[in-house]
């Protein structure tokens, strides 16, 4: 394997929004990205990269078809039937010696195409693979789409994953496969232009359906009327639906970090956690915002808020390349428990943000280019013998979405309210306000 990128990564930086329409990722950058990935291989290894199939909601159903992520960030391709090759060492095909092969099939919906490669029938897929095998030492494949199935009859886990590996290093004796994805995660965790502007596009998206929430968010309302409100908004501006199921959890719902029910009466004195992202080309937005559902917090759930905030502030001061995410977690815990609430830290302050809500990339090291989430958040439970009453059942949780810059940060969310007495404007303005029909 080649040790750097070098040249070729500086000729993607360059070619970063050549061409691109609004909104979108122009085929220069895919162009580029396969190339980065090339310059990480060498003559005998390969990538390879194949499109999941269609899963069944039931009957004959499918949910809503979504690309492997890595198959997308190299292809932009989001359907099916479609796989992608990457040997730098060369695949001869009749008088042509190929490196980049995508693999489609020609259905009559449009022929995808690439300028540095070779496209081909996707009936060609197998017949190709069988050529590489023995050319090559070491190969890198897309995760299956599943690892491993459950067998209920025998009581025992089917390691698909792993029993194909095995099977075809069988076969070729001198071949090693491996995982493409941290392969391909080096490459990802970087963010483009073009991909910082898709971000950026699915947070506005995710704070306008907050704001739409906040119009429905009263005592005596379904959690699910805010969830509808929310991404109906989505939708309505032409987000491709929901980066992950969205999170509406009231009560003592606001303790369940990954709560998705979405069912129950909101009440007075409540607090309501929205934890929730658009999605846009594929690329999501992660944003958690706290509402008091009946438009004003109680002093006790205003000192709730104001810890976890202080310690965003605090946490958001120190973002910079260089920067070790243990010290972010540090920094932040160290807050809350200095305004007294340090038991009720729960979980990680922050992840990679991109095309997977928890994107690629190993939490080690801040570097400019990422995109990463901050969201502290305390949780107080209805049992709690610590603290009074009024502090009981009542969760805070607040998430920014945070590009990480050669100087510090920039905050992509900012626009989105995030101190209390904001909040508490923003949802005594909205309330009333009609949804627009388009």
């Amino acid at each position: 394997m080649r040790k750097g990128i070098g040249i070729l990564w500086i000729l993607g930086v360059l070619l970063l929004g050549a061409g691109r329409g609004e909104g979108g990722i122009d085929s220069l950058e895919f162009a580029a990205r396969r190339a980065r990935l090339s310059a990480l291989l060498d003559s005998s290894s390969a990538a390879v990269f194949r499109a999941p199939d269609g899963r069944t909601r039931n009957g004959d159903v499918n949910y809503p078809y979504r690309q492997e992520s890595n198959l997308l960030y190299l292809t932009g391709e989001n359907r099916p039937n479609i796989a992608l090759i990457i040997a730098p060492g060369g695949v001869l095909i009749g008088d042509t010696v190929a490196r980049v092969m995508l693999f489609v099939q020609r259905d009559g919906g449009g022929v995808a195409t690439i300028e540095d490669g070779m496209t081909l029938d996707w009936s060609r897929f197998s017949e190709v693979l069988n050529t590489l095998w023995p050319r090559v030492d070491t190969v890198y494949a897309s995760a299956f789409g599943t690892a491993f199935l459950e067998d209920w009859l025998n009581n025992k886990p089917l390691f698909i994953e792993r029993d194909g590996r095995r099977e075809l290093e069988g076969r070729f004796p001198n071949l090693k496969v491996k995982n493409a994805g941290p392969l391909v995660a080096r490459l990802r965790v970087y963010k483009s232009a073009a991909e910082v502007e898709n971000i950026r596009r699915a947070i506005a998206l995710t704070g306008d359906g907050l704001r739409r929430a906040m119009a429905v968010c009263a005592p005596g309302a379904k959690e699910y009327a805010l969830q509808a409100a929310l991404e109906g908004e989505f939708l309505r501006q032409g987000a491709t639906g929901t980066a992950f199921p969205s999170i509406v959890g009231s009560g003592a719902n606001s303790l369940i970090l990954h709560y998705d029910e979405n069912r129950r009466t909101m009440q007075a004195g409540d607090v309501v956690v929205m934890d929730v992202g658009a999605e846009v080309e594929g690329y999501a937005a992660d944003i958690t915002r706290t509402l008091p559902a009946g438009g004003t917090f109680t002093s006790e759930q205003r000192e709730l808020y104001a810890a976890v905030r202080q310690a965003q502030k605090d946490v958001l001061a120190r973002i910079r390349p260089g920067l070790a995410w243990s010290e972010m977690d540090a920094t932040g815990k160290a807050t809350i428990t200095a305004r007294g609430f340090g038991k009720y830290w729960r979980h990680g302050l922050s992840h990679h943000l991109g095309l997977d809500v928890h994107d690629a990339g190993v939490m080690d090291t801040l570097r400019a280019g990422m995109v990463i989430t901050l969201e502290p958040g305390v949780y107080v439970p209805v049992e709690d013998s610590l603290l009074a009453p009024g502090y009981r059942g009542v969760g805070v949780r607040l998430e920014d979405d945070i590009l990480v810059t050669e100087n510090g940060s920039l905050v992509l969310s900012e626009s989105i309210p995030g101190e209390f007495t904001e909040v508490e404007r923003l949802m005594k303005e909205m309330r009333g306000k009609k949804v627009p029909a388009e």
